[in-house]
């Protein structure tokens, strides 16, 4: 497991350093010095803190909504979904290649009767509906784009987005038509490709269907959707308010969206811990749809910074309070390898007592 995860951390940080490289080889770094040496920190603090009391309410939202797809499946109390949530999200931050994905399902699964297969499937939707809304907003926003910059990159990543997300819902929308026939076509076609992987998708996209079937008769479909709804808009809204009014950009909030919609998709991305590389390259190529990098390259850059930094606390004290509180909880890699072995076998556990060592 040692061995698997040194390979996992130096692939990601590969992963990011390239992004990173690719972010920084464009910004003007002596604009960011000047910057720094002439604005108010006092300004910026002010700006901070109001950016971080708005994304707090993002982020409990996000908490909050996963709680709707797991209810469904068995009885939970929710301040147990809610400190796996805190956890999980942290974990997502906190480890390379999204490990932390599997953080959150495990944790609750030890925390309560619900399965570890059945919990990764309410991730699964997530990620669906997240990359689904994500994709069509883009294309969305650039339909009505009246910049004067190239926006042949967005599209292209929009599309390799709908490319993967598409498809996943086509497959999830069978299901829920002909649950017998999605099923046997899964497992067909993978099965020649790996059987237990084969196992584990059919499982999976079963858990789903029964997940969604009780999220849409419990009344908990129009909870789940308003708190995506509350989620992103309130997402758009702290950027929005950091940009316009710390930083002085002249931008909407719809111009906003286009680039969180950008972003979204490119940390979509495995890489290393905190998403470094990922973020600030797809962040600078959002913001040069709307600003001149020539203008305010080093303003740019330094924007892009502190909302990653910013979003980092945010997400990850919580989680960090938790597993404070509660010690077993700390042991993020344990917890990841053994809801990635849900994925990779049935049969055996892994030697988790090893690795939290």
């Amino acid at each position: 497991m040692k061995r698997r995860f040194a390979l996992y951390f130096l692939a990601a940080n590969v992963i990011g350093a390239v992004f990173l490289w690719l972010a920084a080889r464009e910004l003007p770094f002596g604009q960011v010095r000047v910057y720094l040496r002439e604005t108010s920190l006092s300004h910026l603090l002010i700006w901070s803190l109001v950016f971080m009391a708005i994304y707090a309410v993002c982020h409990l939202a996000r908490v909050v909504r996963w709680s709707y797809l797991v209810r469904p499946l068995g009885d939970v109390d929710l301040g147990t979904v809610h400190r796996a949530s805190a956890v999980g999200f942290a974990g997502i931050l906190l480890l390379p290649l999204r490990l932390g994905e599997f953080v959150r399902p495990a944790l609750l699964s030890r925390r309560s009767e619900l399965n570890v297969s059945g919990l990764l499937a309410t991730a699964v939707v997530e990620r669906v509906i997240d990359g689904l809304l994500v994709t069509g907003v883009l294309f969305i926003t650039l339909l009505t784009y009246s910049g004067g910059q190239e926006t042949g990159f967005a599209r292209t990543i929009g599309w390799m987005s709908a490319a993967i997300f598409v498809p996943a819902l086509t497959i999830c929308l069978l299901a829920l038509w002909r649950r017998s026939w999605a099923l046997g076509l899964i497992e067909t076609l993978g099965r020649p490709v790996s059987p237990r992987l084969a196992d584990w998708a059919v499982e999976l996209l079963d858990d789903f269907i029964d997940g969604f079937r009780v999220l849409s008769h419990g009344g908990y479909l129009g909870r789940f959707l308003l708190m995506t709804a509350l989620y992103w808009g309130v997402n758009v809204l702290s950027m929005w308010v950091l940009a316009r009014f710390g930083f002085g950009f002249d931008v909407s909030p719809w111009d906003i969206t286009t680039v969180i919609a950008i972003l979204v998709i490119g940390i979509m991305i495995p890489a290393g811990p905190a998403l470094a590389g990922n973020f600030e390259y797809f962040m600078k190529e959002g913001l040069e749809l709307f600003l001149s990098v020539e203008a305010v390259g080093g303003k740019m850059a330094v924007f892009g910074a502190l909302v990653h930094i910013l979003q980092f606390v945010v997400i990850v004290i919580p989680g960090i309070w938790v597993m404070w509180t509660d010690p077993t909880a700390r042991h993020l890699l344990s917890l990841a390898w053994y809801g990635q072995e849900e994925v990779d076998s049935h049969d055996s556990e892994p030697d988790t007592d090893s690795i939290s060592e």
